[in-house]
């Protein structure tokens, strides 16, 4: 009786340990909007890029000043030093896809987000990818 009591008091402990490291194990965070948005509004700026080849892009000097805002109530805005651009944005985080909607336009730009913090995102499009820094 107690070799029985043994055996099932080591099984219980095996579980339990395995259930301690599997919920001490870091999560693959969800992607949401207000990692995008921020809590009000968040400025992100280009800071590399690849064309579809997967090659090196060389960012312009016009390049690295164009900034995008995106707001919380799903509006952004693209601004450089010639032109402004805004609309509405969408983001689906099972798919991880980000939809920009531009303003007196049918366009629309599609983007996977491959990667995304507080700090810093990844996009891909059929044109490349664009890796951005929060402001």
């Amino acid at each position: 009786m107690k070799i029985l009591n043994l055996k099932n008091y080591l099984a219980y402990l095996t579980l339990f340990l395995m259930l301690v490291v599997a919920s001490c194990q870091e999560k693959s965070k969800t992607p949401t909007a207000s990692m995008i948005s921020g809590d009000t509004s968040k400025t992100w700026k280009a800071t590399r890029e690849t064309n579809a080849a997967g090659d090196k892009d060389k960012i312009t000097g016009a390049e690295k000043n164009e900034v995008i805002q995106f707001y919380a109530n799903g509006s952004f805005s693209m601004r450089s030093s010639s032109q402004n651009a805004s609309g509405k944005w969408t983001f689906d985080p099972m798919a991880r896809n980000l939809t920009l909607q531009f303003v007196g336009s049918d366009m629309t730009e599609n983007f996977q987000v491959v990667s995304i913090n507080e700090d810093e995102m990844k996009l891909q499009s059929p044109s490349g990818t664009m890796n951005l820094e929060a402001e």
